[in-house]
């Protein structure tokens, strides 16, 4: 399978795949929740934040508790949560 017409999430869903067997649904939740993950740690680390930086990392707060609700729902919240 292909993967250069596919987004960074589905492409690191796709690699990951290999190694965790879960529903595609799933992988790209896990997949999405680092992204997330990493923007808002990016974010906060700084000492000011523009509006629109701090609508994104609204944004990305928003989305972050979507995954955990849906990866919780899934039976698949240990992939996310240490």
């Amino acid at each position: 399978m292909s993967t250069s017409t596919l987004s960074l999430a589905d492409r690191l869903a796709h690699e990951a795949a290999s190694h965790v067997r879960t529903t595609p649904e799933v992988q790209r939740a896990v997949t999405r929740y680092g992204i997330c993950l990493a923007r808002v740690a990016g974010l906060t680390m700084r000492d000011r934040l523009t509006a629109a930086e701090y609508d994104e990392l609204a944004d990305a707060q928003d989305e972050l508790t979507r995954l955990h609700e849906q990866l919780e729902a899934a039976g698949q919240l240990h992939l996310v949560v240490a």
